[in-house]
Order: C-alpha cells, then sequence, then structure tokens
C-alpha cells in the first residue's frame, strides 16, 4: 500500500481534463467569475477521481490481465482501501457541488449515482456500459453550462453530442482492444460478440456523427471555428478509418488508434478554448 497508489488510482490526468473541460463549459456559456471555474473543476476533479476508483475496484480481476500494473493488482492500493478512498471522494464531491446550484447539485447526484451503477452494473452490460460513459463525458459540458443557468442547455447541446458520440466511438475500440482480458475476467462487451471490425464500423458511424454535431458551433464562432476543427475531424476521421483494416484485439492495440482518436478528441478541447478565449479578448 502507498501514498502514490492512492493518487494514481484516481486517474489524476482523465479527472483533471475532465475537471478543465467543466471550467472550459461555463466560460463558454458566459460565464465570468474565475472562483466558479475553479470550484467546477475540483467537483469533476473529485467525482470523476472517485468513479475511476470503483472501476479499478470491480476490474481489479480484468486488470490482473489487461493492466496489472494498475494499483489494485500491483498491491499498491488494497479493494478495501479503494472503496473507503472512493466513498471519501464521492462525499467531498457532492458536499462541493451544494454550493453551486440546483442544477449542478442535480447533475452532481445523478451522475455520481450512475458511476456506482456503471462500475457495479451496466459495465458487464454490451454497449449499456459504453453508452453510460458517453453520456458522463458529455454531460461535462451541461455540467458547466448549467452553473451559468439553465437557458446555456442549447449552446452547451452540440458539444454534448460531439464528446457524446467521440466518447461512444472510443470506449468501443477500447473494448475491442481488451477482449481477451474481458473474457478471462467474466465481462461481457459488444466487441465479444461482433467482433474486432464489426466494433470498428460502428467506431466510424459514431465519430462521422460526432464530426456533422461538430458543424453546429460554427453558427457561433464562424469561419475561423470551422477551418481549425476541419483539421481535428479529418484526423479523427482517418484514424477512425484505419481501425476498420483490423481483425485481431492485439492489431487494434498496437495501433494506437485508441490513443490517437484521444488526443484527437482533446485537439477538439482546444480548439473550444481557443475560440472561446478568441471571443473575450478579440
Amino acid at each position: 500500500m502507498s501514498l502514490a497508489g492512492y493518487g494514481k488510482i484516481i486517474r489524476p490526468m482523465n479527472a483533471g481534463v475532465s475537471g478543465i473541460t467543466a471550467g472550459i463549459a461555463y466560460f463558454i456559456a458566459s460565464g465570468t467569475q474565475p472562483l466558479f471555474a475553479a470550484l467546477l473543476f475540483f467537483i469533476v476533479l473529485v467525482i470523476c477521481g472517485a468513479g475511476n476508483v470503483l472501476n479499478d475496484v470491480f476490474d481489479k480481476e480484468i486488470d490482473k490481465v489487461n493492466r496489472p500494473d494498475r494499483p489494485i493488482p500491483s498491491g499498491a492500493v488494497t479493494p478495501r482501501g479503494a472503496v473507503v478512498w472512493a466513498g471519501f471522494l464521492f462525499g467531498v464531491g457532492i458536499i462541493a457541488a451544494c454550493f453551486t446550484n440546483f442544477w449542478c447539485l442535480g447533475i452532481a447526484l445523478v451522475n455520481t449515482t450512475l458511476l456506482v451503477i456503471y462500475a457495479a452494473k451496466f459495465k458487464g452490460i454490451p454497449l449499456l456500459g459504453n453508452l453510460s460513459v458517453a453520456y458522463l463525458s458529455g454531460s461535462i459540458f451541461l455540467f458547466g453550462g448549467f452553473l451559468v443557468g439553465p437557458e446555456s442547455f442549447l449552446v452547451m447541446l452540440p458539444l454534448f453530442a460531439i464528446t457524446f458520440f467521440g466518447t461512444l466511438a472510443r470506449e468501443l475500440l477500447k473494448d475491442a482492444e481488451d477482449i481477451e482480458g474481458d473474457r478471462i475476467g467474466g465481462a461481457r462487451t459488444l466487441p465479444m460478440r461482433i467482433g474486432v471490425r464489426g466494433t470498428a464500423v460502428l467506431a466510424v458511424i459514431f465519430v462521422l456523427c460526432a464530426v456533422l454535431f461538430s458543424f453546429v458551433p460554427f453558427l457561433t464562432w464562424g469561419i475561423v471555428y470551422l477551418v481549425l476543427i476541419g483539421v481535428v475531424d479529418a484526423f479523427i476521421i482517418l484514424v477512425t478509418i484505419r481501425a476498420l483494416g483490423f481483425t485481431r484485439p492485439d492489431e487494434l492495440s498496437a495501433s494506437n488508434c485508441t490513443a490517437y482518436l484521444k488526443y484527437g478528441m482533446f485537439a477538439a478541447l482546444f480548439v473550444f478554448l481557443l475560440m472561446e478565449i478568441s471571443a473575450v479578448f478579440l
């Protein structure tokens, strides 16, 4: 057991990016208070971190095969310690959300409940688990925007949709990479039923949906946004189409398609941030 293990198990990079996304969403929705953005960052960081911890608890057998370096299978964190740590983080996140508003608190409670149910049940149900993760990722934009007020919903909806479909595509491809470990761990995933290539076909369809929604903010941000997001879209499409050429999980994993898709989604987030900064200062 180690303190470093308790830090690693929350996946700080993943949770931190989610927190930053909430802050960006707040400013896109015309929020003006940096302290509110910082509060959103903290809430999302600890709640996402708690969800990551809980996932590792329920995935400990699968991770022995797929990710033996994770804190629980490596022995850095005990399963019981991880459960206590997740409960503490969830509690801190909900308490912090009480200092936002009714809408944000509601999303925090719903998402906390879904994170628990996902880790315990939904993750093992084909497609339903992927849909849950996609919603949770997209809802960060709603969470950040709703601190300004419910009127921000229409502004946040395209960003929610972009993130939802992009995340759904990536989650399916990640499951395709992990078929062997999931089978040993007793999980049931969609790629286990339709194969790597069938999963890649679905991923391409969902990425194209994300790309279509990525054009909507053009109405607000103009031609510069369209050019920048067009470059990102082209990269994401090419990366996902590449996955169509593989039939085995190890081939897909070696291609780093899911990593490149993640980088593409980060790039899209950077474009959103850049356009919002431009709108404020130019």
